[in-house]
């Protein structure tokens, strides 16, 4: 049932053209349009159908680059067997650095292969930056945030996981709860979020420039929720 609801849910991302005529660079691309490609593995991140059964979810703030997607995608249909190779392979430490928190503040029970990953942004960038005002973040948030709400519904974490601001945005307008304009803020003043029947723990990102056990305490968080 979770795997045609979200089947399903991908041929409705393939006729969204929100965020792909937000600028005159058109600087997002509807991976969508390629259903083949965005049921495959669409990043290196994650294998979305293996994970709809999760009891946490990630979500970040874009998939990055759709040449490092296609890159991915286009070495996965020549071998499938070289997944984990291509994890280690990644150019950014974000996942790295991500798995380790996660495997220490759970004591080695979780990685981030057990965990569903998605995005507040739906769509890929065009070029090849990872971050730059080349989007308009806080406008696709917005957009897209229909489309998260559908994803949560059909995985129904236990834990939500938030990376950065604009995910954290997206679900305070999908749930209608309060967050202040810096995410260190939001975090000192609600460091677990209830909404509904999910806890939504605000992370910073694992880049960014904060304190190992700073952020280790929000990650110590999760697991009185997961058992």
């Amino acid at each position: 049932m979770k795997i045609e609801k979200f089947s399903n849910l991908l041929r409705e991302l393939q006729k969204c053209d929100s965020c792909t005529n937000l600028c005159e660079e058109q600087s997002l691309i509807n991976i969508y349009n390629d259903y083949i490609f965005c049921t495959n593995i669409p990043s290196i991140w994650t294998d979305w159908f293996n994970r709809l059964s999760s009891e946490l979810m990630i979500i970040g703030q874009d998939w990055g680059p759709y040449s490092d997607m296609k890159k991915l995608n286009n070495l996965l249909k020549k071998d499938r067997s070289n997944w984990k190779e291509l994890i280690e392979s990644e150019k950014s430490k974000t996942k790295k650095i991500l798995d380790e928190y996660i495997k220490k503040s759970s004591n080695n029970r979780y990685n981030i292969d057990n965990i569903f990953v998605t995005n507040a942004i739906m769509c890929a960038r065009k070029g090849n930056n990872y971050r730059g005002s080349n989007i308009n973040l806080k406008k696709s948030t917005i957009n897209c945030s229909k489309y998260l709400l559908k994803q949560i519904e059909i995985v129904n974490p236990k834990v939500i996981l938030t990376l950065g601001y604009y995910p954290l945005l997206s679900l305070s307008n999908l749930f209608n709860f309060k967050i202040y304009d810096t995410l260190k803020k939001t975090i000192e003043n609600f460091p677990e979020i209830k909404v509904k029947n999910y806890v939504i723990i605000p992370l910073y990102h694992p880049v960014a420039q904060i304190k190992k056990e700073e952020q280790m305490e929000q990650y110590r968080r999760i697991w009185k929720y997961i058992k």
